[in-house]
């Protein structure tokens, strides 16, 4: 799908959104908006929908694997994060 350069007056329209961040398009220009706390990526149409048929393929794959990993998971050695998802770290 070919897009046209972003202009000042894209007129962005909601597709969905969560606590992790939400999911926009511009009908004019074609380009799906993914913005994700502090990451926003750009994505055409179709680069979009192979993008989502991907994290869904994952999605799948970790609860067919959710009842091994956790009877197979050890303490980590790695120090959990202070701060909570969303919150700016410096």
């Amino acid at each position: 799908m070919k897009h046209l350069q972003q202009s000042n007056s894209c007129q962005h329209l909601g597709l969905a959104s969560s606590k992790v961040g939400e999911v926009m398009i511009c009908p004019e220009c074609g380009v799906v908006h993914l913005s994700l706390n502090h990451v926003s990526l750009r994505l055409d149409v179709e680069a979009f929908r192979v993008l989502a048929y991907m994290l869904a393929e994952a999605q799948l794959n970790i609860e067919g694997f959710d009842g091994r990993l956790q009877k197979q998971q050890e303490p980590s050695n790695i120090a959990a994060f202070a701060s909570p998802p969303g919150k700016k770290m410096h």
